[in-house]
Parts: C-alpha cells; sequence; structure tokens
C-alpha cells in the first residue's frame, strides 16, 4: 500500500481511471473500459477508505487533490450524461451484460467514488480540499447530472410482469427484477450520503437555511466563516431541480420502507403512495421500498437513516418561504440575517454538458422545477407519518424534520401557514417524547405558540405596559366554536379563513395547539421518572417546561380555556415532579435559558429548585394578569372616593407585573457584556386569552384551576423558596421576588385554614362536596407552610441585617420582631420559644432593616408583605410581655404543675393571636378559593366536559379540544346514578389519595375507574399504586380511615361482651 507515496504510479492510476471514464462516455457498452473503469474505481475506493493504522493512512490529501485537478469530476459528468441516451441494438447484442445494467452499474461507481471523496473532505483538516471539491462540483455540474441519470435507471425499472400484478405489489417491490432494484436501491443511498458529506457537520441544522436567524448564525459567523463561504457556493448546486427531485424520490422510499416493514406485509394495500405523498411528476411506481443487497456492509436502518437525514438536510439549505412571520415576546436573536436568497442554476454550456441534448430522448427523467416551501413541507410531513411507525429507531431524523418544518411554517404566507399549522401540532401529539430529544424542538413549540399571522404584534406586546387599563384594552376574548365540518380539511380551512378574517387572531396558534391536544403532549413528557434522576435529561425537561409553559406566555390563558381534565392532570404531575425532586433531587451543572436561545449558564441549585423556580414564575403570570383584570375593573366602576382609594391600593400592590419572570433569566448582551432582565409582556398574556371577562366561564374555570396549582404546588414552592434563601444565593433579585410570591400565597392559604368550615366554604359548588365526589383528598399541610413562612421572613430579615451597615441593634431588634410574629402561625414553634422582653419589643416598633432597604430600592411589595405579617401582632405582643413580666423571672426553678401551666398559658396565647391575625389580615388575592371550592368547582366542569365529549361522540361530530365553555376531547367518562342518584353525575378519575405521591409512572397521574389500589376497609382512598398505599397508611391513613375505626369499634365491643359474659 504504499503505491500512494510513489508519484508515478499514482499518476499512472489517476490517468488509467481517466481513460476508462471518457472511453465508457463515448461508448458505455465498451467491455475494456467497462473493466478498466471498475477496478481503477474500486482500488481509488480502497485507498480513500483506508483507516488509521493502514500504511496509506494521512496521505490520501494528494490523491484527492490529483483526483480533482485532474478534471475526474468532468469525466464523471459526461459519463453520467452518456448513460441518459438510448443503446443501438448492435452495441447491445456485443455486450457481455445488459446495458441497463451496465449503466446503472456505472453510476453507482460515480457517485460510490464522489461519496468516498466527500466524506473524507469532510472529515479532512485541509480547509482548501473542500473549496476546491465544491469549486470541481459548480464547474462540473456532477451533482445534476448524475440525479438526472439515477433517476431515468430508475425509472426504466419496470414490472416484470404488468399482467395481474397490483399497485400494492408494485409498490411493495414484488414482481421486481431483484438485482435491478436492489442496485437502485444502493445508488439512491450512495446519493444521499454524498449530499450529507457535502453538507457537513460543521455547521448546526439551524445555521444551514438561507436566511438564518441572528442566534442560530451569531457563533458560526465568528468560528466557522469559511464554512458559511463554501455553503453559499455549495447552495445553489443543492437547489437545482434534479438534484431535488432526486432527494425527494430517495426519502420517500426509505419512508415506504419504514411503514412497509411496521405493517409487517400485513397492510400491503395502506403503503400505496397517494396523491398527497408524490410532487412535480414523479410517477407511482417510482415509489417502491428500498432493498438491501445480500452481502451489504450495512444495515437496512442504515440506508433509511442516511436517506431520511439527506432529504430535511437539502431542503433545510435552499428551500426558503416568502414571508417571514412575526412572533409575539421575540426571544433574543430573533431577527433574520441578510442572506440572499439561493436561485437554481441550469448546468452552463461547457466539457462538463457535452452530450446533453443525447439525454432529450424517450428514457429521460422528467426535469421539474425544485420545491416550494409548500412543497417541501408536505414531503417532511409524509416523511414524519412513515418515520413515526418506528420512532425508537429514527428519533434523530424526526428531530431534523420537525426543525425544517417549523422553519418553513414561519416563513409561508398567512393562509398555508394557517392550514397547515394544526398539522405540526398533531404530529407532536404523536410523539410527545420529541421535545425531549434536543433543545430546538421544545425551544420551536414555545415559539409557534406566540405565532402572529394576521398582523404583526403591536408595540404595547413589546414593552413592559404594567397599567391596568392598557393591559385590558390588550385583551382579545376567543371567538366562538363554530359548528364542526365532517371533512377534517374542510373543518381546518374553515378555521384558518375565519381566523385570518379578523382584525387580529393572536390566540389561533394556541387553539390548534390545545385542540392537538397539547397538555396531554406535555404530561406524557414530563411523566419519566428516570429522566428526573439523570443530569442530562432533566435539564432537557426543566427547558421544556421553561419554554412552552412559562416563557411562552400562554398559562394564564391555558388555565382559562384548556380542556379541564388535562389541565388538572399537568398540573398534578408537575406537582409530583416537584415532590419527586424533594425527596432526592438531581444536580445540574448547566441551565439553559428560554430568553435567549443557545445561552447556558452555570446551574446555582439543583433541577429541584429550578423547577419550583418555573412554576412560581407561572403562578406570578396568572395572579398579576388576574390583579391588573380586577384594577381595570375597579377603574371603571369607580362611583366614591372609597372605591378610588380600594382601587389605588390594589394598583400600587402590583406596581411591578411580573418581576420575578423578568429577573429569572437575566439576558446577557453579547457585545459588551451588559446585564438586562429579560422581556415578559403583561399586555401579551392578556391578548392571548388571559384576561377573560369577570364573571365569564373561562374566568371561573382559571380561578378554580389556579387555586387547584397552588394547593398541589405550594408546599413544595415554600420548602425550595426557604432552601434556596438559605443558600449562598440569598441576596439574588430572583430568589427575593419568589420569596415574596410564594410568602403571600402561604399567608392567604393559612388565612383561609385558619377561618371557620362553613365560612371557609362557602361559595358556588360548596354544596356538592359528596363521598362519591371526591375525586382529589385536598390536604393542607399547615404546619409546613406556617414553617416555611416563618424561616422566610427569618432570612429575608437577617439578609437585611447582613446588608445594613451600622445596625447591629436595629438587627437584633428585627429578629426579635420577626420571631414573635410569625412564631404565631406555627404550632409547635410559639410553644418552643419564650417571650421577648419588653424593652426588645418596643424596638419592633421601628421598621425592620429589611423594609427599609426595600423602600430605598423602590420595592413597595416587599414593604407591604413584611408589613402584612406584623400587622395587628404587636398589641398582643405587649400584653403578652406584661403578663410574663408580672410571672416573675424564677422559670428555671418552676415546678410540673407550673410548667404545664404555663405550656396553657402559651396555647392560649397562640390561639389569641392567630384569632387576631385572621381578623386583622386582609387576603392578598382574594380570588384564591379554599380547597373544598376548588374540588366542588373542578369536579362540576370535568363531568361537564365529559358529557359534552360523550354528546359529540354519540352525534358523529368532533368535539373541541379547548375549555372555556367549550366541551373537551377527553376520553373520560360521567356516570349517573352512583353515589347519590339525586346529585347528578360523577367524575370518576381520581387523584391518588397519598397528598406525598411522587409517582410519574403511567401515561397520566388521573387514577381511571377501578384502577390502581383502594382501601378495602373505607372504600374511599384510592392510590395510584400499592407504595403509595402503604406510605400513607403509615403515615396517616391508618388514624382517619374509617373503616380502621369501625372495625377497631367492633373489635372492643366484642371483647367487652366476651369479658362481661364471662
Amino acid at each position: 500500500m504504499n503505491i500512494i507515496s510513489n508519484t508515478g504510479i499514482l499518476s499512472g492510476i489517476v490517468a488509467a481511471h481517466a481513460w476508462a471514464a471518457r472511453a465508457l462516455a463515448v461508448d458505455v457498452l465498451n467491455d475494456s473500459a467497462y473493466v478498466a473503469f471498475v477496478a481503477t474505481a474500486t482500488n481509488l475506493g480502497e485507498l480513500l477508505s483506508s483507516q488509521p493504522g493502514d500504511q496509506a493512512y494521512g496521505r490520501q490529501d494528494r490523491l484527492v487533490r490529483a483526483l480533482l485537478r485532474a478534471d475526474t469530476l468532468a469525466v464523471h459528468a459526461r459519463l453520467c450524461v452518456r448513460t441518459l441516451a438510448p443503446t443501438r441494438g448492435a452495441a447491445a447484442r456485443r455486450s457481455l451484460r445488459p446495458p441497463d445494467a451496465i449503466k446503472r452499474d456505472l453510476v453507482w461507481r460515480v457517485l460510490q467514488n464522489l461519496s468516498t471523496i466527500a466524506r473524507f473532505v469532510n472529515n479532512s483538516r485541509d480547509a482548501g480540499l473542500k473549496h476546491e471539491l465544491v469549486t470541481a462540483l459548480a464547474h462540473t455540474q456532477l451533482l445534476e447530472h448524475a440525479a438526472r441519470a439515477l433517476l431515468s435507471a430508475a425509472q426504466a425499472i419496470q414490472p416484470a410482469s404488468s399482467e395481474g400484478t397490483s399497485g400494492a405489489a408494485a409498490a411493495s417491490g414484488t414482481g421486481l427484477p431483484p438485482e435491478s432494484w436492489i442496485t437502485v436501491s444502493g445508488v439512491a443511498t450512495t446519493f444521499a450520503h454524498a449530499l450529507s458529506c457535502l453538507v457537513g457537520t460543521d455547521l448546526r441544522t439551524t445555521a444551514l437555511c438561507p436566511r438564518p436567524r441572528e442566534r442560530d448564525a451569531s457563533v458560526e459567523v465568528s468560528q466557522n466563516s469559511r464554512q458559511l463561504q463554501l455553503l453559499e457556493q455549495l447552495r445553489p448546486l443543492l437547489a437545482s431541480r434534479c438534484v431535488q427531485l432526486c432527494t425527494g424520490w430517495a426519502g420517500l422510499c426509505a419512508a415506504i420502507t419504514v411503514r412497509q416493514r411496521a405493517a409487517d406485509d400485513s397492510a400491503q394495500q395502506g403503503l400505496v403512495p397517494t396523491a398527497s405523498q408524490l410532487w412535480h411528476g414523479l410517477p407511482s411506481e417510482l415509489i417502491r421500498p428500498l432493498q438491501l443487497p445480500p452481502q451489504a456492509t450495512v444495515s437496512s436502518q442504515d440506508m433509511v437513516r442516511t436517506a431520511t437525514l439527506a432529504l430535511p438536510m437539502v431542503l433545510q439549505v435552499t428551500v426558503s418561504g416568502p414571508c417571514d412571520l412575526a412572533i409575539a415576546q421575540p426571544p433574543v436573536g430573533y431577527d433574520r440575517l441578510p442572506h440572499r436568497q439561493p436561485q437554481p442554476q441550469r448546468p452552463s454550456a461547457g466539457p462538463s454538458a457535452a452530450g446533453s441534448a443525447a439525454a432529450e430522448g424517450p428514457a429521460a427523467a422528467p426535469a421539474p422545477a425544485s420545491y416550494s416551501a409548500v412543497n417541501a413541507y408536505g414531503l417532511l410531513k409524509a416523511l414524519w407519518h412513515c418515520l413515526a411507525c418506528d420512532r425508537a429507531t429514527y428519533t434523530c431524523n424526526l428531530c431534523a424534520v420537525a426543525t425544517v418544518m417549523t422553519r418553513l411554517l414561519t416563513e409561508l404566507r398567512p393562509r398555508q401557514a394557517a392550514v397547515l399549522l394544526p398539522s405540526w401540532w398533531q404530529l407532536l401529539a404523536q410523539e410527545p417524547s420529541m421535545l425531549i430529544e434536543g433543545y430546538g424542538l421544545a425551544q420551536d413549540a414555545g415559539e409557534l405558540l406566540r405565532l402572529q399571522l394576521n398582523a404583526p404584534p403591536p408595540v404595547a406586546w413589546a414593552v413592559g405596559v404594567t397599567d391596568a387599563a392598557s393591559v385590558a384594552a390588550a385583551s382579545v376574548d376567543w371567538p366562538p366554536e363554530a359548528a364542526e365540518v365532517q371533512d377534517a380539511e374542510a373543518a381546518t380551512a374553515a378555521k384558518a379563513a375565519a381566523s385570518l378574517a379578523r382584525e387580529r387572531d393572536p390566540s389561533y396558534s394556541l387553539r390548534c395547539a390545545l385542540d392537538a391536544g397539547l397538555l396531554s403532549v406535555m404530561e406524557r413528557c414530563l411523566r419519566a421518572p428516570q429522566a428526573w434522576r439523570q443530569s442530562n435529561s432533566v435539564s432537557k425537561l426543566l427547558y421544556v417546561v421553561n419554554c412552552v409553559l412559562r416563557y411562552s406566555g400562554v398559562w394564564p390563558a391555558v388555565l382559562a380555556r384548556g380542556p379541564v381534565q388535562q389541565a388538572v392532570s399537568l398540573i398534578a404531575t408537575l406537582g409530583a415532579a416537584a415532590r419527586l425532586l424533594q425527596e432526592k433531587d438531581t444536580s445540574l451543572d448547566v441551565i439553559s435559558r428560554a430568553s435567549q436561545p443557545g445561552m447556558q449558564t452555570t446551574a446555582r441549585c439543583g433541577a429541584g429548585g429550578y423547577l419550583c423556580a418555573y412554576l412560581s414564575a407561572m403562578l406570578e403570570q396568572v395572579v398579576d394578569v388576574r390583579a391588573l383584570g380586577e384594577g381595570a375593573q375597579q377603574q371603571q366602576q369607580r362611583e366614591e372616593q372609597q372605591a378610588a382609594a380600594i382601587d389605588a391600593t390594589a394598583t400600587a400592590a402590583i406596581s411591578t407585573p411580573l418581576h420575578l419572570n423578568s429577573v429569572l433569566e437575566q439576558v446577557v448582551d453579547s457585545k459588551d457584556g451588559s446585564v438586562e432582565p429579560s422581556t415578559c409582556s403583561i399586555a401579551w398574556m392578556a391578548a392571548a386569552g388571559g384576561l377573560p371577562a369577570a364573571g365569564s366561564t373561562a374566568y371561573r374555570q382559571q380561578q378554580l384551576l389556579t387555586s387547584f396549582a397552588v394547593y398541589q404546588w405550594l408546599p413544595m414552592l415554600a420548602k425550595a423558596t426557604e432552601d434556596a434563601l438559605w443558600s449562598s444565593e440569598a441576596g439574588a433579585e430572583g430568589w427575593l421576588s419568589q420569596a415574596l410570591l410564594v410568602g403571600h400565597l402561604v399567608m392567604d392559604v393559612l388565612w383561609r385554614e385558619e377561618r371557620p368550615p362553613a365560612e371557609a366554604d362557602e361559595g358556588a359548588g360548596s354544596h356538592n362536596r359528596r363521598q362519591d365526589a371526591a375525586w382529589w383528598e385536598g390536604v393542607t399541610q399547615t404546619g409546613q407552610l406556617a414553617k416555611s413562612m416563618h424561616n422566610i421572613m427569618d432570612v429575608l430579615a437577617t439578609d437585611a441585617h447582613q446588608r445594613t451597615d451600622g445596625k447591629q441593634q436595629a438587627g437584633q431588634a428585627a429578629e426579635g420582631g420577626k420571631g414573635s410574629s410569625t412564631s404565631s402561625l406555627g404550632d409547635s414553634t410559639a410553644q418552643q420559644r419564650q417571650a421577648p422582653p419588653p424593652e426588645l419589643v418596643l424596638q419592633c416598633l421601628t421598621p425592620l432593616p429589611m423594609q427599609q432597604l426595600a423602600a430605598v430600592h423602590g420595592r413597595q411589595d416587599m414593604v407591604d408583605y413584611l408589613d402584612a405579617v406584623a400587622k395587628g401582632l404587636r398589641g398582643e405582643m405587649m400584653i403578652e410581655c406584661g403578663s410574663a413580666g408580672a410571672g416573675g423571672s424564677g422559670m428555671g426553678v418552676q415546678g410540673p404543675a407550673s410548667m404545664e401551666g404555663g405550656a396553657s398559658h402559651a396555647s392560649a396565647t397562640a390561639d389569641r393571636l392567630r384569632a387576631k391575625w385572621v381578623g386583622a389580615v386582609r387576603p392578598r388575592y382574594p380570588w384564591l378559593l379554599s380547597q373544598g371550592q376548588a374540588q366542588a368547582g373542578l369536579h362540576d366542569l370535568m363531568v361537564a366536559e365529559a358529557a359534552a365529549a360523550a354528546a359529540a361522540t354519540a352525534t358523529g361530530e368532533p368535539s373541541v379540544a379547548c375549555g372555556g365553555g367549550g366541551s373537551s376531547g377527553s376520553s373520560s367518562r360521567s356516570s349517573s346514578g352512583q353515589g347519590s342518584s339525586s346529585d347528578g353525575p360523577v367524575f370518576e378519575h381520581k387523584l391518588c389519595y397519598n397528598p406525598r405521591c411522587c409517582s410519574l409512572d403511567g401515561p397520566s397521574v388521573l387514577v381511571a375507574p377501578r384502577g390502581g389500589k383502594t382501601c378495602v376497609r373505607c372504600r374511599a382512598a384510592t392510590y395510584c399504586c400499592g407504595a403509595c398505599q402503604l406510605v400513607d397508611w403509615r403515615e396517616r391513613h391508618s388514624g382517619t380511615c374509617s373503616g380502621a375505626a369501625a372495625a377497631a369499634a367492633g373489635s372492643a365491643g366484642t371483647a367487652k361482651a366476651a369479658l362481661k359474659k364471662a
């Protein structure tokens, strides 16, 4: 193998190969030239494919340059053109092999050499080699001629017997000469591999498009500028007509192969390509499954993977739409770079095109125009449907297809995008796991939720609008659902036309996503317990929550308009994931940002801390939107001065909307390194449907679901906030904002728990709380919440003390004040702490240092929170201090009776302080319902939703998946007559009875009827699994089970009777 180092031998091999190719270009049936061409092509392929350790390895650069500079590609182009010419009868009789077989073999050898050269150049460190290769391809137009010859060879293959051969058999490849189609299958795969090697792997897929965005090409512009220049030279070659047609044909054949393997020869008729799968005059007999040669060194999966990966890559490089649709709340770097639109080039007249006139004959392949954006999207959609039959094997291919489809959607005309957008969400609903295969698809899904078809987003959506009137003016109500059409395509077209007819329809994409089952997709994606335990996969799960649910800004609209059962299930799944991470957190190295795609920062905490931060930010979105909506209503209905004062108070309480969302991800400027808060527009959240009209069904649904989310998430949020504040990042602005939000929610929940039961449960829906309708066993962990609020207050005051210069005595006063005020909310803390001395209480009358610091920085919300904690308690503290002083200071020598009396006195004081606090504190969120109200209200909504779905199924009409007064596509059923027949139907699905359930097994968190594990004693507690049942029995249910209590009472009565009888 030392011949490659000998210049003479190397020149002889190249010269012999060139002579044989020229001879074949004159007479394709020249047997001597054919033998020489095959032998030299095989030797060149072996030399270029040598591996490390071979003697020829590392010397191939000289061989590649020799081939390129000897004009070998031009000779190959002439040879491909010659294979298109018809063969004369005398020459055909003189040849030892059939002429068509010789032509197919020659095309295969040409493409195999090109693929080998392209693979070597792609892996080579010599940057000049690829430039020479692309220049030679542009000069010779080899790709166009080879693609044309390949299509002609495939079209020349006819079924062995046209009579009696069905279309399904023709499509499946039966009845064809085995060697002929096997050769064509190998040539098609080789052609796709050559294109993939030419594009290379140095550039990201998102940077390959003709007009990339700044975020996608910023790194490549600075680090791979030479690769971008080569890509611009390669782009017209890949955009030529036959190259695109051949790539689409190879991809469709590979896709049909996947469908055939999945069908297992049981449904051959379904494999016949339909009209929607064919473009540009491709005859149906060309779409056949690929066949693998018996002696092939690659598997059939590799063949399919190569062909189906080349198609989206070529379309990404060449196809671009006529428009650039805008999105609301665009992230950093969403603007496009100015790139020239590629124009397909025809083969130029010259040596490489010699003999092209001979190709114009009956055997010539069709020469249609290159793919448009609409045709490319349809081609990729058909490819997706086939690859989804074996999603586990072709996951990377599906990701590439989805990436290109997303970009094409944003570049189509509004009417075209409106018609095709529902299909994208439907495809995603089929493959929820695609969201966590990479970061790109989650980012694309979040951006498509904000896609605007009618008009660009107004300026108010991009700036920080905070006044209630502007937010109310930006609100756009969802249109009423029109009568459904039986034909799915007609219904989609009708909805698209109605959306475009409106002046502005910002929620169209969100409605399409909810109709396709977005919430179920998110739940199935997140229900992966093993993924939450691994650092790499948990970061992707967090990115999905961050992009799709939080940063998209559609969470308030989802709670108001989405399917109720799907929303309940998703909320409970998020709570289970938070509890799972609370038990054992998963460490993170870096975290990705949704507001600045492609940017990763060092993680400040574990996965549990980030998940709780995202959940807190999602609650903040609903809280602030509702606060501004209520403020707008008060401004409109203000008639008296007292109402005006209330309105001013409500407006001041929410002076900085979405503060946590803004500071949660700091945007870093790539030019000067400055840091700014991310853009979160509350006006966009209202426009998307997150601010429904007061008193409407959507308003009520949002209130119920938000209350349910608070009770599901709050214990984990409080604990995570407490842990984060105690860490070294306690001074971070994001944690402080989260502490304020969580603290207010904890105070409101505790305030409702301290109210009398009759008063707490008053309101609509409370009369429906019966045993058979208890689908959710809400248990408020009052002691844990009170302890968390106490600790949050402790850290806030301690942090303020550390930040305040020279105010040590005031810091000590803050320690005493916050200890006395917050300990009244805990059952055990008030008994363990001694009463503060009177002089310390007098110091507490001054503002806390944290209040002073917050006032300096303009954080009125923090000042109000700290003041609300201690409101109404200072007078009681003085009474308590006076009682302690009258009792003397000899507490160390008190006897047991004295200690018992002190404990009783402390308990009575705690009860008195708690009653005083409940009466003095005004709830910050008056819309927050009690657990009984949320349980009864959601039960009624889910029963109505299931009844509407059942009625739509009975009439044969498709059900509407959106809530807010509409029906749902949920699969749940309502059954009347169970429990109490006079109280109406019952929602049979239930949540796990264990309040600490963290199970993520199964597709849904809701336990289906007659599923899970039920307590055999009381028949009222249903669990998702036996593990939850055992844990809850040991911790809680054994003391509350009515069946166990009755059994114990019966046993005691029996024993007493037996004793009496004895």
